[in-house]
């Protein structure tokens, strides 16, 4: 596996790679987190994708609102709550927590 990282700073260079397949859509995700500075956008866009259908693209999208939070120091933790509550794959519960203890961490 060849690491990357991952940076994009134009919202529209996002969007497109969120039209492609499941590892764009992760590309843009992470690329999102590490460039676009508008926390909220970061949030609507990471709430978007938790519930896809592949397992990855969820994943990765939850463990983008930890990056956030420990990023920005910023979220609706209401609303991220609120979405992680209406989550049912169970694989996912595990991740959820560990990012709800990272909320925890860096949003005091």
């Amino acid at each position: 596996m060849i690491y990357e990282n991952y940076s994009f700073t134009s919202k529209s260079e996002v969007e497109k790679l969120l039209n492609g397949n499941n590892e764009d859509i992760k590309k843009a995700i992470i690329g999102a987190i590490n460039g676009i500075k508008e926390w909220e956008w970061l949030q609507n866009l990471c709430l978007k994708y938790i519930f896809h259908n592949d397992f990855w693209v969820a994943k990765t999208a939850i463990d983008g609102i930890g990056d956030i939070a420990r990023i920005h120091k910023k979220l609706d933790v209401n609303k991220v709550k609120y979405d992680f509550n209406q989550i049912s794959d169970e694989r996912l519960k595990p991740i959820i927590n560990s990012v709800m203890d990272d909320i925890k961490v860096f949003l005091k």
